[in-house]
């Protein structure tokens, strides 16, 4: 006589094997890494600007959104249905500083390639033709002399530069602030493969000592960052959050 079957030996349907919660977690911090890691890498990227060459467009303790994908594109033949961004003459741009390409800086794009640039008694002239920039500032009434010599690089340049002509791929870039910027009156032309990107907006401003960014030791380091936590209040520029860079 067939004995009856008890109800632990009846077969079962095993169901989906489900992830366990710590392997949901692991896989869900991998692929927001990936994610995160392809957008600062291709399309945006956050950068703190610690010294006042841009001011007043770009603050000292401006913290800006890059947009690392419009002006690469526009570089190539660009992908179909995609926004581009060709290259003008007044553009911020983020670029790697071409004697430290470590290092990011931004400026505004002055000369363009072909052009013919130089700089008389502050006045920038393109073409032999006066150029207007009503967002530069000159900080220092004082103008050096035309020493009637030019050497890129020698620190004689500040007020009289050139005439020069900017090379193919190339851009002779500068600050707003003119008597307080290390541009291309001082490193030269500016070459196309090392931009970055341009600045969108400033996602956060914060009024750091103007000496900040020379801090460097570990001690310092963490008082900055005290300093940033304690003031977080009073010393944020609330009206720059979302200011757009032009």
């Amino acid at each position: 006589m067939e004995k009856p079957e008890h109800p632990e030996q009846q077969s079962t349907t095993e169901d989906p094997q489900q992830y366990s919660i710590l392997r949901e977690y692991f896989v869900t911090t991998i692929v927001c890494t990936i994610f995160a890691l392809f957008v600062t890498t291709y399309m945006v990227h956050p950068m703190t600007v610690p010294t006042p060459s841009m001011e007043p467009t770009i603050l000292v303790g401006d913290r800006l959104l890059i947009d690392k994908f419009t002006i690469r594109n526009g570089f190539r033949t660009g992908l179909p249905f995609t926004p581009h961004h060709t290259l003008e003459r007044g553009d911020v741009v983020v670029f790697k500083f071409p004697k430290d390409p470590e290092v990011l800086y931004v400026k505004r794009i002055i000369g363009l390639p072909g052009e013919t640039l130089e700089i008389r008694n502050k006045t920038v002239y393109i073409e032999g033709e006066p150029l207007d920039e009503p967002y530069k500032v000159h900080s220092d009434s004082y103008v050096y002399p035309n020493r009637g010599r030019f050497h890129q690089g020698s620190g004689d340049q500040r007020d009289n530069f050139g005439p020069i002509t900017v090379p193919e791929d190339s851009y002779f870039a500068m600050g707003d602030n003119r008597d307080d910027s290390a541009d291309s009156r001082y490193f030269g032309f500016l070459p196309r493969d090392h931009i970055v990107g341009r600045p969108l907006i400033v996602f956060w401003s914060y009024e750091d000592d103007a000496d900040a960014y020379l801090r460097s030791s570990f001690p310092e380091i963490l008082q900055l960052y005290a300093e940033r936590i304690i003031f977080f209040f009073t010393r944020t520029r609330w009206s720059r959050t979302g200011h757009r860079v032009r």
